[in-house]
């Protein structure tokens, strides 16, 4: 069983999408999901389409990744125990400047069709409810706007979860203290999200809403999948492991060229 989604926005640096989204698929991905405590992982890119304008033009993240997780308190701690080892390489690629990273754990979930979530588009509601409105603005969203919302066409599954400090990476809290998670049949969906419904609710901080769309970028991965690889999955993890060993070797010549 779920107990939290661990819920990441990354950057590449500058110029180094190819090799960043090569690590995280290829390597990152499998090293998460090798660790006790996660059940499955999928990826996301921002897509071209969105329904609401950001500041500078662009929402801050290029890519999305939704970790499934049951137990998050022991998922954070083999994440501090290994990063930066043999189990947990990380690439120079990903740009750490900022880095939204965290679990949020569910309130409600609907489906409409099981086993088929992994397949379509996501919107990803990022909500912060008032001060001393949470409670307010829990039961509007499960009684009131998920219903109503989840019964439009194209939409597959409609998830509300709300951060808890409890098995968290970073000791700070985020910007939003709930998320609300779509999957989508069809793309054109995205249009339910042009109307003024969600930032109607009376309980919550209208002027932090955001709403991001965005696209499947890699299949579903399961952490069963890391422990009984198939041969393909483990020819591009190799082939990730080995661009990047080139890379570092190829570094540390000119090194020692500028040396002499």
């Amino acid at each position: 069983m779920i107990e939290a989604l661990l819920v990441v926005f990354t950057n590449p640096t500058q110029g180094r999408d190819d090799d960043f989204n090569d690590w995280y698929t290829h390597i990152h991905t499998r090293d998460a999901l090798g660790f006790r405590g996660s059940i499955a992982q999928q990826r996301f890119s921002l897509s071209a389409e969105q329904v609401q304008e950001f500041p500078g033009g662009r929402f801050f993240a290029k890519y999305l990744a939704l970790y499934e997780v049951f137990d998050a308190e022991r998922f954070v701690q083999e994440h501090i125990d290994n990063a930066l080892t043999p189990r947990m390489v990380v690439e120079d690629s990903i740009d750490m400047s900022r880095m939204d990273d965290f679990h949020y754990y569910p309130l409600q979930y609907r489906d409409k069709a099981p086993r088929t979530f992994q397949t379509g588009s996501v919107v990803v509601e990022q909500i912060t409810a008032k001060p001393g409105h949470e409670a307010q603005f829990r039961d509007w969203y499960n009684d009131h706007y998920l219903p109503t919302r989840f019964r439009e066409q194209g939409i597959i599954t409609g998830a509300l979860l709300a951060y808890d400090g409890h098995g968290q990476l970073v000791e700070f809290s985020p910007e939003h203290d709930h998320v609300g998670i779509w999957r989508l049949t069809d793309d054109a969906a995205r249009a339910h999200w042009r109307n003024g419904t969600l930032r109607e609710c009376p309980f919550i901080d209208r002027e932090s809403l955001t709403v991001t769309c965005w696209d499947v970028l890699t299949e579903r991965m399961t952490e069963d999948a890391v422990h009984h690889p198939t041969s393909a999955g483990l020819a591009g993890e190799e082939r990730a492991r080995a661009r990047i060993a080139a890379a570092g070797t190829a570094q540390r010549d000119r090194g020692d060229l500028l040396k002499h």
